[in-house]
């Protein structure tokens, strides 16, 4: 059997700052992982995943597979897209082909043969792209994540394929209280606590729970919606269509047609609308995104100091990794929070970058230590651990941000 790995490839900068800290197998979309679609999708587990170097230490604590391993050239070898939003299994293919999509690579097979050619010690996304370039390219039918918002596109189906694979599932203990419409179209897991007053209406698309979780009395969710293991739904939230949320997210207010990532945090009242919220983000009470222009025009994206159209005429925020956004903030249609900026003014500007301190003086560097201190502080309220690799990935985004994302500063950032 010709060995499978999951590479990442050379399109990453246009999906940050989601990206900056993780692979982009981990982006969420519907009830997983673009990881755990593969794995589900492929014809045997992958035998590695090749990642940036920077990011190798945190992707071996969080995945089961072999991360920047050495590949024997002797039976040649499949490379997967990590963007790849898989769906069904990929198609057979010849060796040295490669599949290829709106200009980027799908799918690489190559031969023994191809393989003891190449210098495979460092496959980094660029030298990917190159081993790809060598090969035969077909025409590629697969769903290449390009940018944030393509995972907001795609959600609606994919919530919808992922409860068709699962079923329904009714648990059989007594629920008090609690009001379920249509509930063929309803997962619970055996442990979900549902408290009274909850409405669970999937008249319009399937709901998923999964196990651990608590929906607290009065909240309302309507399908179709996938709710992740140990998360908290806060009494009185409002949770719409098209909305998945990760382990461990603890969401109140209102909630429709968006992606949190893992051990997010939206506990109050607020509005948050097709916006993708990441990893140990912190939503303070009131905040809102607007997710439709004045004009319902189509919405533009800041991204490296470029603007993207996106041809989609609702869309919010894209808010990376361990941002903290203040009481009463109000974000603008199509806006981009970096990683680990802090925003503590109502009337933020379209683009944040990442590590910055937004307040009345306008945007200001915030502190390296400072930004460790407040992860360390964040992640140990959840019995969660900062390592010496998390605090070398954050020195090494933080570096890498101030070139990519082109914004000029008033003042030079204080080194890591």
């Amino acid at each position: 059997m010709t060995p499978i790995y999951i590479f990442e490839d050379d399109r990453l900068e246009q999906l940050y700052p989601l990206t900056y800290a993780r692979p982009a197998f981990e982006l969420r979309c519907g009830a997983g992982t673009l990881l755990d679609r593969m794995d589900r999708c492929l014809p045997r587990p992958p035998a590695g995943v090749l990642v940036r170097e920077a990011l190798a230490d945190r992707v071996a604590r969080k995945i089961r597979f072999p991360v920047n391993p050495r590949i024997d050239p002797l039976p040649g070898a499949i490379f997967i897209n990590a963007r790849w939003l898989m769906t069904a299994p990929p198609p057979e293919s010849n060796p040295d082909t490669a599949g290829l999509i709106n200009g980027s690579f799908a799918w690489l097979h190559v031969s023994g043969k191809k393989l003891a050619e190449m210098d495979m010690s460092r496959m980094t996304p660029a030298a990917c792209h190159a081993l790809g370039a060598t090969l035969r390219a077909v025409a590629a039918e697969a769903v290449l994540i390009g940018h944030p918002w393509d995972l907001i596109v795609h959600q609606h189906e994919i919530l919808l394929a992922d409860f068709a694979a699962r079923g329904p599932a009714i648990r059989s203990e007594p629920m008090p209280g609690a009001h379920i419409l249509h509930p063929q179209n309803v997962f619970i897991s055996s442990d979900v606590r549902i408290y009274p007053g909850v409405v669970l209406d999937a008249q319009s698309g399937p709901i998923m729970i999964d196990h651990g979780t608590q929906i607290q009395p009065n909240a309302v969710i309507t399908g179709p919606v996938y709710i992740g293991p140990d998360c908290i739904i806060r009494p009185g939230a409002n949770i719409r269509a098209d909305t998945s949320l990760g382990p461990f997210c603890r969401v109140g207010g209102e909630v429709i047609g968006s992606i949190f990532l893992a051990n997010a945090n939206k506990q109050h009242e607020g509005f948050v609308g097709q916006s993708v919220v990441g990893e140990w983000a912190n939503l303070g009470a009131g905040t809102t995104t607007s997710n439709l222009k004045n004009t319902y025009g189509m919405v533009r994206v800041p991204i490296n100091g470029g603007e993207q159209e996106t041809g989609l005429r609702f869309l919010g925020s894209v808010i990376g990794d361990h941002a903290k956004i203040g009481i009463g903030t109000y974000l603008k249609t199509g806006s981009v929070i970096g990683f680990a900026s802090h925003i503590i003014t109502s009337r933020p500007p379209k683009f944040v970058p990442s590590f910055a301190w937004v307040g009345e003086k306008g945007i200001e560097p915030l502190d390296f230590h400072k930004a460790v201190a407040i992860a360390q502080a964040a992640t140990g309220r959840r019995e969660g651990a900062f390592t010496p690799a998390d605090e070398r990935i954050f020195a090494h985004i933080q570096q890498h941000s101030r070139k990519v994302e082109k914004f000029h500063w008033s003042q030079s950032p204080p080194a890591a």
